[in-house]
């Protein structure tokens, strides 16, 4: 009986060392799924400084589409430095300021050159904070980068009077939506493949992360969603729900406006445009663009694009723009 007794002991206290082997388990597989796997994701998202490379555009500056520029630098409002070209027209217009996307340069705008310039304008492209050869240390999803646009927006306004218009895609359109909401003399706006906000687009994006290896699948959007805003606000400064572009966008107040996408742009729906039209009213118009690609609608759909950006720079400019079809 005794031997059977500490034999039954034994065995309680393997299962029961079990039972806590498995709980500890379970509770670093927890940690480490919503606490550190967040928390990375942030810190090399926000402070990790990289660049996709731009095989499309390498290379290209003005001058490359034979149009005189000057290297430009200036400052944000909280010193951070700015690298930029200035493209002049003749007798222009007003300037438009084009702005790149998320882990990109200036040189993701250079092919719009040709076209500004036959319109009649300046352009002003220039490096966002934290990429190519502007400085900085933190990318915060256009926060922070719009007071980089801003600066842009004064140095055009110095160097040239008239209008300014801007331009951007991706992150970079969601930025210009939120400077032009700042700034009410921003006369109109393209903005290419925007998401709608911080946390819808967080919420959208690890979804689509789930799908990449069939071991991701089980990862629930949420709680994740609500564990990287969280470390993102920790980590920046910045409130997620600071960065909502539709309600930048219903900033505009009748202000010209385009907004593009591809048709099956998986990164940033369709419907985003349209939500973003609805939200700046009847002046905003929306473009969309056959193509699978982020960011290509300008490669995919060129002449459609043209028409309708010369229709914002015609109605930023007072209709002083060149329509597309005579270029």
């Amino acid at each position: 009986m005794s031997g059977s007794l500490a034999g039954q002991e034994a065995t309680g206290a393997m299962w029961r060392w079990t039972k806590r082997i498995g709980l500890v388990a379970v509770a670093a597989v927890f940690l480490f799924v919503f606490g550190w796997v967040p928390y990375f994701l942030v810190s090399a998202f926000s402070f990790r400084g990289f660049s996709m490379r731009d095989k499309e555009n390498a290379g290209l500056t003005p001058a490359s589409f034979q149009l005189a520029y000057e290297d430009v630098t200036f400052k944000a409002k909280d010193g951070i430095s700015l690298s930029g070209w200035w493209v002049p027209a003749e007798s222009p217009h007003g300037t438009v300021v084009l702005v790149h996307g998320l882990n990109r340069s200036r040189i993701e705008m250079v092919g719009k050159l040709p076209f500004v310039h036959a319109q009649g304008w300046n352009a002003l492209l220039f490096d966002q904070r934290f990429h190519g050869d502007s400085g900085g240390t933190m990318r915060t999803m256009g926060f922070l980068e719009k007071d980089d646009v801003h600066a842009a927006v004064e140095l055009a306004r110095r160097r040239s009077p008239g209008p300014v218009v801007l331009w951007g895609i991706s992150v970079g359109a969601a930025t210009v939506m939120f400077a032009a909401a700042e700034d009410p003399q921003v006369a109109g706006v393209v903005c290419d493949s925007s998401f709608r906000s911080l946390r819808d687009t967080t919420s959208h994006h690890l979804d689509l992360f789930r799908h990449f290896r069939w071991w991701l699948r089980p990862v629930p959007v949420w709680p994740m969603t609500a564990e990287v805003l969280f470390w993102f606000e920790r980590r920046t400064g910045v409130d997620p729900d600071a960065l909502d572009v539709v309600k930048a966008a219903g900033q505009l107040h009748g202000r010209p406006a385009l907004f593009v996408a591809n048709s099956d742009d998986r990164r940033m729906p369709k419907e985003i445009a349209f939500d973003l039209q609805k939200a700046a009213g009847g002046s905003a118009s929306v473009l969309i663009v056959p193509g699978k690609s982020h960011g290509g609608a300008w490669r995919d759909g060129t002449a459609a694009y043209q028409a309708a950006a010369a229709v914002v720079l015609a109605g930023a400019g007072g209709g002083s723009s060149v329509p597309a079809a005579a270029q």
